[in-house]
């Protein structure tokens, strides 16, 4: 396996684990019901994530796991980490204020913003990568 193809597969599981978390935020959200689908589904995409990602960088082996995990990768995830923090804190302002009003649910709007900041890293990360 090229690092190419590592970091196409890197960014691509991670986008789909962002999916995964950010839908089951925004139907709990929608639906006003903090179990949207199985509350199980975002950590196993997660998980799924990670051991794909793993896999693939075994199969690709050092110095292509090295090429594909370098400097420019490790500032990219550093800046999406760095965004994601500030979007977790205005997610859970978001959320209480939506919650005093009673726009949706306390356990909804909890829901909502743990799996929200839990997508936002991820989705981050794939839209820095995609730009630049």
């Amino acid at each position: 396996m090229k690092a190419q193809t590592l970091t196409n597969v890197r960014l691509i599981v991670l986008g789909i684990a962002g999916l995964v978390c950010a839908s089951y935020s925004g139907l709990a959200i929608l639906w006003d019901n903090p179990q949207p689908f199985s509350p199980w589904l975002p950590g196993i995409a997660g998980v799924f994530a990670a051991i794909v990602i793993t896999l693939s960088a075994i199969l690709a082996g050092p110095r292509n796991t090295q090429i594909a995990m370098d400097e420019l990768y490790r500032a990219e995830w550093g800046k999406a980490v760095q965004i994601s923090y500030w979007i977790g804190i205005l997610l859970f302002i978001a959320g209480a204020v939506a919650i005093t009003r009673d726009w949706i649910s306390p356990a909804a709007g909890i829901a909502a913003a743990g799996t929200a900041y839990g997508a936002s890293p991820m989705l981050l990360f794939c839209l820095i990568s995609l730009r630049g």
